[in-house]
């Protein structure tokens, strides 16, 4: 198996492992309303966005034609400055075509013209292609469901890393 294969099949892996363990999250978190935390990184607080729902735009890749959004979230988090510090959109649908016929369209619609990648696991056979430029990558994971398909597209960025190491905080001690 030659280098890029192997980059190609971690990213794939990886980008799966992401999206099953946010689509996890994503079924399981009562919808929310758009809102602004803040969070530390590293000095400085970060700003995060989160936005219900998410838009092809947000996801950077169309939707499947005449496919039924059933869930998306979008989360945004920004440094002071406004430096993009994490980027995380997601989105589930349903169709009635069949994976093979959804992963085609993709096939011929993402960047680069990324093939499924058939995984086999507990869960079904999962048809994945995924697509990495610059400090993001996009999956679509499709899977049957109901005489149609589920499909899942996600779009990541890579977290950026702060300026100066973090230090770790004091342990203490328990009595």
């Amino acid at each position: 198996m030659n280098l890029a294969h192997r980059r190609t099949r971690t990213v794939i892996i990886l980008a799966v492992a992401l999206a099953v363990a946010s689509l996890g999250w994503l079924l399981a978190a009562p919808k929310l309303a758009p809102r602004t935390e803040e969070m530390p990184v590293g000095d400085a607080r970060a700003a995060v966005d989160y936005t219900p729902s998410a838009t092809a735009e947000d996801l950077g890749m169309p939707f499947y034609p005449g496919a039924k959004v059933t869930d998306s979230f979008v989360y945004r988090a920004t440094a002071p400055g406004g430096k993009r510090v994490l980027y995380y959109a997601a989105a589930v649908l349903s169709s009635a075509d069949s994976p093979d016929k959804v992963a085609a369209s993709y096939h011929e619609k993402l960047a680069g013209h990324p093939n499924a990648e058939a995984l086999e696991g507990e869960p079904g056979r999962r048809l994945v292609l995924a697509i990495a430029v610059g400090d993001e990558v996009k999956t679509v994971t499709i899977t049957a469901s109901d005489g149609g398909s589920r499909i899942e597209l996600v779009r990541t960025s890579r977290p950026s890393t702060p300026s100066k190491p973090l230090k770790p905080r004091r342990r203490q001690q328990v009595a």
